[in-house]
């Protein structure tokens, strides 16, 4: 699978072992046209579920007409930051202007101040053709916001947060919301070319048709994945500008990840984030690089005699206390059950090496913090990849908004009632 993950720049979503007599080991994935006519030729048994190049235009159209556009989710953000929300929400201006010179925002939700105060960090928009994470952001933002002024509470589907719950929330918390991370790449993807997943870095000379970079390859962990991964592992990660998976000429070369990196720089007191991704219907917890292990601390992404042997699910094996797998679990544990409660839907709670072996990720960076720089406050860290499609049509997305929402909401409750103070 490695070879066939480099050589056709196939993006896997999933994989493992069917235990029908006639199939054997199964991978769900994007493939190129192309890419699939290849391995139907080489004699491996394909599915196609959707036809990509035939559907785009079509979905682009009818998917797209209700998504907030790049502009909307900035006017958005403005309005969550002005009357009657001006004392509870700041708008914060980004240091770093996209390539093709954009300003990004971020906003911070606090109903009181202090010093001791947890901070909760919520990312969207990473990959332009995931259409769904600004819009449930946005959501969560004016649902949160118009509860706490209206002293009301919040029920989706099944689920139901109390006024109180809300004020809790809002009066114990600071969160941090960058909801549209990627805004040059969502604009292209939204605009030309729909399943478009990088920003849009400018295309080296040599290769004019080779340009952007997959944000969440460009982390500084493990990020020259070839000095630290097996040549045998699957690492979804390239230095090819023309992959998919492309990671950047250096770790934070983007502007988009220094961006995402600001926010907790300047917020000191960050200790929860949860990037938001699609698809797949997954909560995960860290880390990606290889299978987890809580019995050799010596076994860490830091140590150099493991350089080489990370990714393949073994020998090497990533270390990670008892204390912050426990704490991982429980809380994707109550992001899932408020998930299930709104309309059923069940996601699946995994370790993020599940999907793939990756390098360069905002979340094991941000988790990586504290490893590597004991000044560092710890940030424990997840994925959510939301739904079964990167952009589904609007009727569809907007259960996954309601369902996704109520389990953030539940997710910061959890965080207020268990840490009502910054953990020593």
């Amino acid at each position: 699978m490695a070879s066939l993950i480099r050589r056709d720049d196939i993006e896997v979503s999933d994989h493992g072992i069917s235990y029908a007599s006639d199939v054997g080991y199964t991978v769900t994935a994007f493939a190129a046209s192309e890419a699939i006519r290849e391995l139907q030729r080489e004699g491996y048994r394909v599915i196609q579920h959707e036809d990509a190049d035939e559907l785009a235009k079509d979905r682009l159209h009818a998917a797209g007409a209700d998504y907030l556009k790049v502009d909307q989710v900035e006017a958005a953000l403005a309005s969550a930051a002005a009357a009657p929300y001006a004392n509870i929400a700041t708008l914060i201006a980004l240091p770093h202007l996209t390539h093709e010179g954009r300003q990004c925002h971020a906003l911070k939700i606090a109903g009181q101040s202090g010093a001791n105060r947890v901070g909760v960090y919520f990312l969207g928009g990473v990959h332009a053709n995931e259409w769904g994470s600004p819009d449930i952001l946005i959501n969560f933002i004016q649902q949160l916001e118009r509860a706490y002024v209206g002293g009301d509470g919040l029920t989706f589907g099944g689920k139901t947060f109390s006024a109180a719950d809300i004020s809790k929330i809002v009066d114990t918390l600071d969160i941090l919301v960058f909801s549209q991370a990627n805004p040059d790449g969502r604009y292209y993807s939204m605009n030309v070319e729909e399943n478009w997943r990088k920003n849009r870095r400018p295309a080296r000379a040599g290769s004019p048709n080779c340009c952007g970079v997959d944000l969440n390859r460009n982390y500084d962990f493990l990020w020259d994945f070839r000095r630290y991964f097996s040549p045998d592992s699957t690492v979804a990660t390239c230095t090819n500008p023309c992959s998919t998976f492309y990671c950047g000429p250096s770790s934070f070369s983007e502007p988009e990840s220094r961006n995402a990196r600001w926010i907790v720089e300047q917020f000191a007191n960050t200790r929860f984030f949860v990037d938001l991704h699609s698809a797949g219907q997954h909560i995960l917890y860290r880390w990606s690089d290889d299978s987890n292990q809580s019995t050799n601390a010596s076994m860490n992404f830091m140590n150099t005699v493991y350089d080489g042997k990370r990714g393949t699910n073994g020998p090497y094996m990533e270390y990670i206390p008892k204390g912050d797998l426990a704490t991982s679990l429980s809380l994707a544990g109550i992001l899932r059950e408020a998930i299930k409660a709104v309309r059923g839907t069940d996601y699946d709670m995994a370790q993020g090496y599940r999907l793939y072996p990756m390098s360069g990720s905002s979340e094991d960076y941000f988790y990586s913090r504290h490893c590597t720089d004991a000044t560092q406050e710890k940030i424990i860290t997840f994925t959510l990849e939301w739904g079964k499609a990167s952009h589904p049509r609007f009727p569809e997305m907007q259960h996954i908004i309601d369902e996704t929402t109520a389990g953030l909401l539940a997710f910061c409750l959890e965080i207020a009632t268990r840490y009502p103070a910054r953990m020593a």
